[in-house]
């Protein structure tokens, strides 16, 4: 018996087929991705198309670590060209047409592609930093927000430029507008660090806090919605703090009018909140 055989891991007799002939019958569903230069998921794709070889002890057709025993080898080269089939239905047309005409194997399909996604790093690298340091929340909704600065990061770890998880959360919060951004200030002062699928969980919470109430992006539009202190919020979204004098005032968050209530007079007036005034 030669000492490579054509399936690494798993030896499957001529009369039965390779369960990779069998079993997949739609690669998308399991790499649900197209890879593209306008969007680079390299990283993504790499680590899907990965997980799926590896159900099927394919690895070595990619590394080129496995090769036919001869030339007459016919289910070597029909898995060879079963997965250089799965690769090219997951890459767009303009990855397919520059590297369909030159590659003959997997493993030189595998390597061409690598290589059209690595180079000009520095190039890259400088492109996408400048495009994650500007990103703001502008009108996009928060969880895309969230998402798009994800999705740079993640394609700069792919050009060896990685963004730690300390600057994702601290890029996330200093893209918000000032109104949120005052209310998110406590999580850059948190010990632990909040990582960023926490961060992103609480700025979400805030977005839904702020629609439920009607509160505009524009600051001063509402109240506090989520803050540390012995206060709390109102179901109108007024914020309730004792004063000195055990009197209980209700006032938006903006400093605004409210309705102050004394327990040992007879009136009830309407007016400014002088307790919250620094100045005449």
């Amino acid at each position: 018996m030669s000492e490579k055989t054509p399936v690494t891991g798993a030896q499957s007799s001529s009369s039965t087929p390779h369960l990779a002939f069998t079993t997949i019958s739609n690669v998308k569903l399991h790499v649900p991705i197209l890879l593209s230069f306008s969007e680079p998921n390299y990283k993504k794709w790499s680590r899907l198309f990965l997980l799926l070889i590896r159900r099927f002890s394919l690895v070595d057709f990619l590394t080129g670590k496995s090769s036919p025993s001869s030339d007459d080898d016919s289910e070597w080269f029909q898995l060879d060209a079963l997965i250089q089939g799965w690769i090219q239905s997951t890459v767009n047309d303009e990855v397919c047409d520059l590297v369909l005409s030159t590659t003959n194997s997997t493993s030189e399909l595998c390597k061409s592609i690598y290589n059209m996604f690595h180079d000009n790093k520095p190039a890259r690298a400088i492109q996408l930093e400048h495009q994650f340091r500007t990103t703001t929340k502008g009108s996009l909704s928060m969880a895309i927000y969230c998402q798009t600065l994800r999705n740079l990061a993640d394609w700069l770890d792919d050009v060896d430029a990685p963004v730690s998880e300390q600057q994702l959360v601290l890029q996330v919060l200093r893209g918000l507008p000032d109104d949120l951004r005052a209310q998110t200030s406590f999580l850059q002062y948190q010990t632990p660090p909040p990582t960023f699928l926490q961060t992103r969980s609480a700025v979400l919470l805030i977005e839904q806090q702020r629609a439920e109430l009607g509160v505009g992006s524009v600051a001063g539009d509402g109240g506090t919605t989520l803050y540390a202190g012995s206060g709390g919020v109102s179901s109108g979204g007024t914020r309730r703090q004792g004063s000195a004098n055990g009197s209980r005032i209700d006032s938006s968050g903006g400093g605004g009018y409210g309705q102050q209530r004394q327990h040992g007079g007879q009136h009830r007036g309407r007016g400014r909140g002088r307790s919250f005034r620094s100045n005449a």
